[in-house]
């Protein structure tokens, strides 16, 4: 996993902040090969929020709080989130749990 510790702990952070102490994050994409070099940092989120224009606005303030950070200043940073409590599945979502590192 291309990712430091304290980026991960910052991640962490953030996540439980904007989306509940029981959100559950996932880092996947090239970030996971530690033979490549470079790439964006994608993210799934795992939350019980349920309202979709929190969800937008948490994940919107998440993101910009990162990037100010020091440890993902100038990074660019997909953030994918998904409702805990919907049936609606997308195809991204299997791949980021079954591919990706939790956090």
């Amino acid at each position: 996993m291309r990712m430091t510790p304290q980026q991960a702990e910052t991640v962490r952070m953030f996540a439980h902040r904007y989306f509940g102490e029981d959100a559950v994050i996932w880092l996947f994409g090239s970030r996971t090969d530690d033979r490549k070099k470079g790439g964006d940092y994608d993210f799934l989120v795992e939350t019980s929020l349920d309202q979709p224009d929190i969800i937008v606005e948490h994940k919107i303030a998440m993101i910009a709080e990162l990037q100010s950070t020091s440890t993902f200043e100038g990074e660019k940073i997909n953030l994918i989130v998904k409702r805990r409590n919907t049936s609606f599945d997308m195809p991204i979502y299997v791949v980021a749990k079954s591919e990706g590192v939790r956090l």
